[in-house]
């Protein structure tokens, strides 16, 4: 597994949730009051934050992780297990007498899902946190976040990261409505469609409206919007540039941890200080394989594979 002494590229820092993931394998999606069988259950290490640095680290990038674990039994083994992967112990922090985060996934047999989150000790992640740990900063080059932990350390951490000239990339995931002041602060806004249309108040039914939504995210204080379409590839807009990238065909068979390997190889490619269209195509690349197997944490493709198949094209 690739260690931050191994790479070359400037830090990444990512702040943010570590989830238990139950996935039930159904046949399809239930009716409200009606019972189902689910086909398999498969347990895997997931949460977005552990997800998006598990992925940089996998694509090469030298990643440093804060999050928080319950001191629960998943919580101990999810510690040593991020430790074997080489993250720094002292930003894999523990909330006593809280259970770790945990989500139930269930996955239908075209690859879609639907998600519960129970965010635990993720919701004990508090600004303090994030202030002991200013170390973790040194030489960082791009900061990570999403909105699986509390909403003022998703804040403090953009503000650290403008303070100090780091790129930021928000996945505004679980998707609330966020403030100006908040989104100026963001380099790349990175949501899927729904997340765009949430966060936008649009709708997104054609090309026009798609850019529209961008146009608007861009008001609201993004530098710069990438919005993830799926299987229909990617969107980015700037104040100077726009460009589409077509997704890479592949058998799909579980969507879960798609978006957070999107995140992971923009964020792997920015800080190898790629330019934006070979970042995302690269990122795509990620999403892509990521859909190929089962799990969150056990999809996430090695940087070998996703160089493979963007040499394809």
């Amino acid at each position: 597994m690739a260690r931050e002494g191994k790479t070359s590229s400037p830090p990444i820092l990512v702040l943010g949730s570590s989830n238990v993931d139950f996935v039930l394998k159904v046949p399809r999606f239930h009716q409200p009051g009606e019972t189902i069988t689910a086909e398999t259950m498969v347990t895997a290490f997931g949460g977005k934050g552990a997800n998006q640095a598990v992925a940089s680290k996998r694509l090469g990038g030298a990643v440093r992780f804060i999050t928080k674990l319950g001191d629960d039994p998943y919580g101990q083994l999810y510690r040593r297990y991020l430790i074997r992967m080489g993250f720094d112990p002292r930003g894999l922090l523990q909330q006593r007498g809280c259970p770790t985060g945990m989500a139930w996934i269930e996955l239908d047999r075209k690859g879609e899902n639907r998600i519960v989150v129970s965010p635990g000790a993720n919701k004990g992640l508090i600004e303090r946190d994030l202030e002991r740990l200013s170390g973790f900063w040194r030489n960082v080059k791009v900061f990570v976040t999403q909105m699986e932990i509390p909403l003022s350390v998703v804040r403090l951490g953009l503000e650290a990261a403008r303070s100090r000239n780091v790129l930021t990339l928000l996945n505004p995931s679980p998707p609330v409505r966020l403030p100006r002041d908040l989104l100026s602060l963001v380099d790349f806004l990175i949501p899927n469609e729904w997340e765009a249309q949430l966060l936008s108040g649009g709708k997104m039914t054609n090309e026009r409206e798609m850019r529209g939504i961008a146009e608007k995210l861009l008001r609201m204080g993004a530098r710069g919007v990438v919005i993830t379409l799926g299987e229909r590839g990617v969107f980015f807009k700037d104040s100077e540039s726009e460009m589409r990238i077509e997704a890479f065909r592949v058998k799909a068979i579980d969507t879960t941890a798609a978006g957070d390997a999107f995140m992971g190889g923009f964020a792997v490619a920015l800080a190898e200080g790629k330019p934006i269209r070979e970042g995302l195509r690269f990122a795509s690349g990620a999403g892509a394989l990521a859909t190929t197997r089962l799990g969150a944490q056990p999809s996430l493709p090695r940087r070998r594979d996703v160089e493979a198949l963007v040499s394809k094209r």
